[in-house]
């Protein structure tokens, strides 16, 4: 798999480059270029989510299948234009748009399945692997790229993309990935049902919201190298296809350092110090290109880029990936791909405007400081270093027959009664903080802990949900680590009885 989507990727990168050069041999302004940056991303803005959803409602080898169909015949598309000498500018940027939207429709669904590829305790280095697959074809294809377009034209480049994806549908018809060993037996969610939970489950994950804001940060201000390296080194300094081709290769060559030196930097420094770590790296080289542009400060800028965009995108996706379960894994991750798409695409627009009124150096002197300026964030939004214990657990407080209840019925309301201790109740408090985190990311709407007037000791934990079939899922969405938190809320309980647990259901049962 990790083979068919290098060359996949190949094909990507040698694509990037032909229709970059091909809008900059067309009497275009520097935003047209630009926008070649945001027509790759942008799609991820609006179609992340959703995609990321349906990866965790359906069988995503099918899914992956249909969507590189769908990119094959788009590629097809744009090289028959361009054999044809039918390319405007406009029409490349549609081309370009649609093969971003199979890119972020496919995405999702990738990274949620490398999970499958590897055992959890090696899923950091799989994680890193994906990265470094997509990063290191930037040396590979833009090198290739840049040769066949001085050998044979941009049209070569859009042929060989499309048959790129021939290789990535073979391998998936050919993968047979292991199915869960007890596989639910409830009906599988409704599109927009799982769209709102996966929103639930996001608003109420610390964890996650950190990382969709510091990579929000990062990739909107680090855009402005994407955004604007065209502009530099084939306009600005005149390079030819096969230099700018090479420029691109020296990224790669980054990527290569970056793969070898994250293992190394996991061992000595945290998530967020390697973020941190990253942003100094890459804003100081952007300043120095935007005022001393020449052939050093450019190697230094481009190897640099590589080393930080394969720290940032590697902490990121494994920080998130890490923090969520195997079933909402797809849409969470889907969140992430559509900070970074919505992120590069008005960044790189913005940048690109600046670029056109103001000059490309003073525009990526703004962006460098502005991404110095994220570092600021790293005090109070501090990415976690700890990776949870996500595996599911079948424990429940009481035993409840799935078939005992009409599915769609509901509300339902659960009231659980502790008996808690004086000298106990801040500590309990706190942690029923973590589950009302706990109860509302599985899908419960309403929760409140309410105290008794009378009995002081008495609290009573209510929560309630759209239907029996959420309760349901509920209990198989229950990890070993909010298992954990449920037990340590059982040990402060001091009553002859357990905890008395009222399940009432709105209407007529």
């Amino acid at each position: 798999m990790l083979i068919a989507m290098t060359i996949s990727n190949i094909g990507t990168w040698m694509n990037e480059v032909g229709t970059t050069w091909l809008m900059a041999s067309m009497p275009t302004s520097d935003l047209y270029i630009a926008l070649i940056q945001t027509a790759i991303t942008l799609p991820f803005l609006f179609l992340a989510y959703p995609s990321g959803t349906l990866a965790d409602l359906v069988d995503r080898r099918r899914m992956l299948i249909w969507v590189h169909v769908l990119l094959f015949l788009t590629a097809v598309g744009l090289a028959v234009c361009a054999f044809y000498d039918a390319i405007t500018p406009l029409l490349l940027l549609l081309f370009t748009f649609g093969l971003g939207a199979g890119n972020a429709i496919m995405r999702p669904a990738w990274a949620s399945s490398v999970p499958d590829f590897a055992p959890r305790e090696h899923l950091p280095s799989a994680i890193t692997l994906n990265t470094v697959s997509t990063n290191v074809t930037r040396a590979i294809g833009p090198a290739i790229g840049g040769l066949i377009i001085y050998q044979a034209g941009t049209t070569a480049i859009f042929i060989l993309n499309a048959a790129s994806f021939t290789v990535l549908i073979y391998a998936l018809y050919q993968w047979k990935p292991v199915r869960p060993n007890n596989p639910s037996t409830l009906p599988v969610e409704r599109f927009m049902g799982a769209f709102r939970t996966g929103l639930r489950y996001t608003r109420n994950s610390r964890s996650l919201k950190v990382v969709l804001l510091r990579s929000a940060a990062f990739f909107f201000f680090a855009s402005v190298s994407w955004a604007l390296l065209p502009v530099i080194v084939i306009r600005d300094m005149g390079m030819s296809s096969q230099n700018y081709g090479v420029s691109m290769a020296v990224v790669g060559i980054g990527t290569f350092l970056g793969a070898f030196l994250l293992p190394r930097c996991h061992r000595l420094l945290t998530r967020d110090q390697i973020i941190q770590l990253s942003t100094v790296l890459l804003s100081l080289p952007i300043l120095l290109l935007a005022y001393l542009p020449n052939l050093y400060s450019l190697a230094f800028t481009l190897v640099t880029l590589g080393i930080a965009w394969t720290f940032c995108f590697s902490s990121f996706m494994l920080a998130a990936q890490t923090s969520v379960p195997n079933w909402v894994r797809a849409r969470t991750i889907s969140l992430v791909m559509l900070t970074f798409g919505g992120s590069m695409a008005f960044g790189s627009f913005l940048w690109g405007h600046l670029s056109d009124s103001y000059g490309s150096s003073l525009s990526m002197a703004i962006a460098a400081i502005g991404l110095l300026s994220t570092l600021v964030l790293s005090k109070r939004f501090t990415l976690a270093n700890d990776s949870l214990d996500l595996s599911a657990t079948t424990q429940w407080p009481i035993t409840i027959p799935e078939d005992s209840i009409e599915a769609d019925k509901g509300p339902v309301m659960v009231t659980i009664q502790y008996h808690i201790p004086a000298d106990k109740t801040d500590e309990f408090l706190d942690l029923m903080e973590q589950m009302r985190a706990n109860r509302q990311r599985n899908g419960a709407y309403f929760w409140q802990i309410f105290h008794d007037s009378v009995d002081h000791q008495l609290y009573s934990e209510m929560y309630m949900s759209e239907s029996w079939l959420d309760v349901l899922r509920q209990r198989q969405r229950m990890t070993a680590s909010e298992q954990a938190v449920r037990e340590r809320v059982l040990a402060m309980h001091q009553s002859d009885q357990a905890p008395v647990i009222s399940i009432q259901i709105a209407g007529k049962a």
